[in-house]
Formats: structure tokens, C-alpha cells, sequence
């Protein structure tokens, strides 16, 4: 069996070996026949449509087509109700994101060094040197591209965390550190969010930061759209210009958000809700290990 997952660097998918893999013991290989999805808005993707046998567990739908669910599918539990019901399967099967098994790993008391700490998501950072603008803010800086115990480790250290980063929240929230959600650009999925928020009795109601784009982002996107090729020198304006326009008022009111963030009461899932959901978890991994031992 194959532990299948999105490959970019981006710390929720990169969850999937951290916690499969230990609490999968001498699971994984290379054998094709019979491919495991877990962690990540997959599930409408090329990748789970291709597989032979497909096993999917705690995955959500966010982004591509909705898949035709056949005999390949083994749909052990999804991310939330909002994925089952898209999925026209029984709504007990939308449990948790797989990331709350991070409450079976044992980590021990953690200093806090920062009040706040903020990720965004992957391809914010891509757009936006947002780091900058967290400094200013008076606020701790995580990429969404750092290895995962690192950031599990800044999570601990921070009494409350900012999250458009998903599973920065969710990880937050397993970990019982507060969080507050942000949200700069519309590419954000807000579907994913409530699938998650949802399965565990939480509203999600994000805090809009204005989107900024690089003067480097401005001059790949138009690179990438322009029908014809232009002179680079009106590519480095267009790029210059915006950086121009950004910083007449748009960066300010960036930061002003971040800020307001940091005012902002912050949530955390009840315990008793949260505990069910890990329990309910971890029985339909342990069916998992009975059917495919």
C-alpha cells in the first residue's frame, strides 16, 4: 500500500508521513494496488482518480471535479459533513481532519516565546513577502514551507496563533493553543474551512487582510497572460507600479488587519467535542488496520 498525498512543500500535506507512518507501522510501500489518501483537500484531484483501489481517510473536497465514488473507493471517513455530503455518503463518515491524531503524540510542556504567531497560506507566501508586514504587526512569522515538527514547535511556543494557513488552525487547535483566521486573497477556499470548522461545532468568520502582490508576482502574472511578449523593462514597471500603489495605503491597511487580529477573541474547539472526534478517528483507523493488515 502506497501513502499518497500532495507533494508540494506545505505543512499541512506534509503531516501525512509524521502521523500515517507512526501510527501505520510497516503499512506503507511501493505496491500500487491499493493507494491511502489522507491529509489534504484531495479527493476531487487527478491523483485519487487514477489510483487503482483508492483508500481515503480524513481527506476533504475543496478544489476539482467531484469524483464518481465506485468500487475503487473505500471511503473509511472524510474531513467534515460539508465533504460527505458533497459526496452523497453518510453524513457519520464526515469526522475530522486526520491531523487531530496529533493528540496521540506525546509532547511534553512548552515555554511560550511569542504572544502571537501568524502563517499564511502556501500560495500567499508565494505572492507576498508577508513576513515583513508581521514584523511590523508585532507578530512571530511561520512558513507554511517549514518542516512540520519545526512548526509544531512554534505552535507551542506561542500563546495564540493566526492562522490562513488551514491546518496551521487545525494543528493550533489539536495542540490547545487558540487560534484566529485571516484571509488576504478570494483564492483562499472557504469550503474547505467550514468542512473542518464545522465537524467540530466551530463557525469560521476570517478577519480580511488587503491582498499585496510582489513586484516579482506582478511581473510573472502578466508574463504569463500577455498574448504577445513584451519588452522586460514594461514588465519591471508594471511590477515597480504596483509596489508604488501598494504602498500608498494597502500595506498600511494590511498591517492594520494583522493588528486588529491580535484583538480579536480567539477560538478553541471544546474538549469534549474535539476528544470524540480523535476517539472516532482512531477506531476507524484501527478498522483500517484490521481490513488491510
Amino acid at each position: 500500500m502506497r501513502l499518497q498525498y500532495y507533494r508540494k512543500p506545505n505543512f499541512g500535506d506534509a503531516l501525512n508521513p509524521k502521523i500515517f507512518k507512526r501510527l501505520l507501522p510497516d503499512f506503507f510501500d511501493d505496491d500500487p494496488e491499493h493507494d491511502f489518501f489522507g491529509i489534504g483537500s484531495i479527493i476531487g484531484l487527478p491523483m485519487v482518480k487514477k489510483a487503482n483501489k483508492k483508500i481515503i481517510f480524513s481527506s476533504g473536497f475543496a478544489y476539482g471535479k467531484l469524483p464518481q465514488l465506485d468500487s475503487s473507493y473505500d471511503v473509511i471517513c472524510v474531513r467534515g459533513p460539508l465533504s460527505a455530503k458533497a459526496l452523497n455518503i453518510d453524513k457519520q463518515l464526515g469526522i475530522a481532519d486526520g491531523a487531530l491524531l496529533l493528540r496521540e503524540f506525546q509532547y511534553g510542556k512548552v515555554e511560550k516565546e511569542y504572544d502571537f504567531s501568524f502563517m499564511p497560506h502556501w500560495d500567499s507566501e508565494n505572492r507576498y513577502p508577508w513576513d515583513e508586514l508581521c514584523k511590523e504587526a508585532g507578530i512571530h512569522y511561520v512558513s507554511p514551507t517549514s518542516e512540520p515538527e519545526f512548526v509544531i514547535q512554534e505552535i507551542l511556543k506561542s500563546k495564540f496563533v493566526v492562522a490562513e494557513a488551514m491546518h496551521y488552525a487545525i494543528v493550533a487547535d489539536t495542540l490547545r493553543v487558540p487560534w484566529i483566521p485571516v484571509k488576504s486573497y478570494s483564492s483562499i477556499n472557504d469550503f474547505k474551512w467550514q468542512d473542518w470548522t464545522s465537524s467540530l461545532d466551530m463557525k469560521y468568520d476570517p478577519i480580511s487582510l488587503a491582498a499585496l502582490y510582489s513586484p516579482e508576482t506582478v511581473k510573472g502574472f502578466l508574463k504569463r497572460r500577455s498574448p504577445v511578449n513584451l519588452p522586460e523593462p514594461l514588465y519591471d514597471l508594471a511590477g515597480t507600479a504596483r509596489a508604488g500603489y501598494e504602498s500608498l495605503g494597502l500595506k498600511a491597511k494590511a498591517i492594520k488587519g494583522l493588528k486588529k487580529a491580535k484583538e480579536t477573541p480567539p477560538q478553541l474547539s471544546k474538549e469534549l467535542i474535539f476528544n470524540s472526534k480523535v476517539d472516532q478517528l482512531l477506531e476507524r483507523l484501527a478498522f483500517v488496520k484490521n481490513k488491510y493488515k
